[in-house]
């Protein structure tokens, strides 16, 4: 099985830490989640952080997350969470950690609390502390530590919290690198989970999208997990987008613009090349929609047809096809469809 590089691996905990924020923190740092208050709204800070300390002397660390967060009582009025996801052991990692830490003290004069998530394999590889000392001077440092290798899989297992199955993912994606068929198994079984704990569609649309990034498969593996998400999706009457469903999205989105260039390269030569090339894009997309809710939910009505191809905006056109994969069905494409257009009139959000 091909491995990832290590940007590619360590990726997905961005897009885990950005999505599930408060139901991590629950799980990893439950004192620091009793502190914050949840009511109030918290910001990501990552720009922030690379002007802060874009390169350090020990490498640049790829996964780090800087949030702003407000305490109860507002005391003090908020405070800041670096967090760290590490995927492999590294020498002068706790140094790094330090200089983060020591950085954003000197730029935000803020509390800072340092999280590093270690989910490696190597059971004695803890860094949780830099220090050094010189002539009677001493610095001591000392951060919280996550070790992955430590937590109870049947316990995370039975944890509601949604973000537990991506935690259990990480621990079996690593443990299963040349185990590909145990880890189709595996999140086949984290995906069934992740179905049946009654999770609102749009975090069941992020779990899975994850599953999938963390526990990449072989193409001929990935196929047959296509083919197994497709009965449960029948079995459980459940709608969301999954690898292959996006690429249907991204080929029907791409059969659009081909059919648009070529009808507006035909229009063009009769009424001006560029109106051409503009009606003719947008009736191609609006071709390829049609093209797309068709082979998803079958024959598409005229009305709707007719809706679809009055639509003069490309933007609404290229939105259109996320929700036409998202729908689970053309009446609830339909209702998207005039909230769009509703929100459009009003100049609202949908």
């Amino acid at each position: 099985m091909r491995e990832r590089s290590r940007h590619e691996q360590d990726s997905p905990w961005k897009e885990v830490i950005t999505l599930f924020f408060p139901e991590l923190i629950e799980l990893v740092h439950p004192e620091l989640y009793r502190l914050i208050d949840w009511q109030r709204p918290f910001h990501f800070l990552d720009a922030e952080l690379q002007k802060i300390a874009p390169h350090s002397q020990t490498g640049r660390q790829t996964v780090d997350k800087l949030v702003q967060v407000h305490l109860h009582n507002n005391q003090p009025q908020w405070v800041l969470v670096h967090i760290e996801a590490q995927a492999r052991p590294e020498k002068q990692f706790a140094e790094r950690m330090y200089a983060y830490h020591a950085r954003l003290w000197l730029h935000y004069r803020r509390e800072v609390v340092s999280i590093a998530i270690l989910a490696d394999n190597n059971s004695r590889w803890r860094p949780s502390r830099y220090e050094q000392s010189l002539a009677g001077c001493r610095l001591l440092f000392e951060f919280y530590t996550v070790k992955l290798l430590d937590w109870d899989e049947a316990q995370l297992l039975r944890e509601p919290n949604p973000c537990a199955l991506l935690l259990v993912a990480f621990r079996r994606a690593a443990a299963t690198r040349r185990q590909a068929e145990l880890r189709l198994q595996t999140r086949m079984e984290l995906t069934r989970l992740a179905l049946s704990r009654g999770y609102n569609e749009e975090e069941v649309g992020n779990l899975l999208r994850l599953l999938e990034w963390i526990m990449q498969l072989p193409e001929v593996l990935e196929k047959r997990y296509e083919e197994l998400l497709e009965e449960v999706k029948r079995e459980r009457g459940t709608s969301f987008l999954a690898s292959f469903e996006r690429r249907a999205l991204r080929e029907g989105l791409q059969q659009g613009w081909e059919q648009g260039l070529q009808q507006g390269l035909q229009q063009g030569l009769q009424q001006g090349l560029q109106q051409g090339l503009q009606q003719g894009l947008q009736q191609g997309l609006a071709k390829g929609l049609i093209t797309l809710l068709t082979n998803l939910y079958g024959e598409v009505p005229e009305p709707l047809r007719e809706q679809i191809a009055q639509i003069a905006s490309e933007e609404i056109l290229q939105a259109l096809y996320s929700e036409a994969a998202r729908a689970g069905s053309l009446e609830a494409f339909e209702q998207r469809l005039q909230a769009i257009i509703a929100s459009q009139s009003t100049g609202s959000e949908p």
